[in-house]
């Protein structure tokens, strides 16, 4: 978000409305809280927030059951996923991207997506 690259592009798309991105409360949460560490304002912090909700489909997951995964932190990624009922999960995480599929959605990195969305330019 805060720099050039493959996510800010990412972020682009979705405002021009190429696709719809997924979240939920637990993931803007820790969005907040990331950017704060980088010594992110309050209020650019609330405004980063505030739009990407506005961009956004914001789902309440599900809970999962019982799935093997190295960092349980990741299962509310999944829980997004499955509950806004994705075709992709897009992440740098290499437990997340180690699964290569999560019930049928596929975990991939930002580049694959912009290779997704913008074929002729690959």
């Amino acid at each position: 978000l805060l720099y050039p690259g493959n996510e800010r592009r990412i972020l682009e798309a979705a405002i021009e409305g190429k696709f719809k991105p997924i979240t939920s409360p637990a993931i803007l949460d820790e969005l907040g809280k990331v950017l704060t560490r980088l010594e992110v304002g309050e209020q650019e912090v609330e405004g980063y927030l505030i739009r990407i909700m506005e961009i956004s489909e914001v789902c309440l997951p599900t809970r999962l059951g019982d799935i093997e995964i190295r960092d349980r932190e990741d299962i509310r990624i999944l829980e997004c996923g499955r509950s806004g009922a994705s075709h992709y999960i897009v992440t740098g995480d290499e437990d997340l991207l180690s699964l290569m599929e999560y019930e049928g959605i596929k975990i991939i990195r930002s580049r694959e997506l912009l290779r997704l969305l913008n074929p002729k330019k690959t």
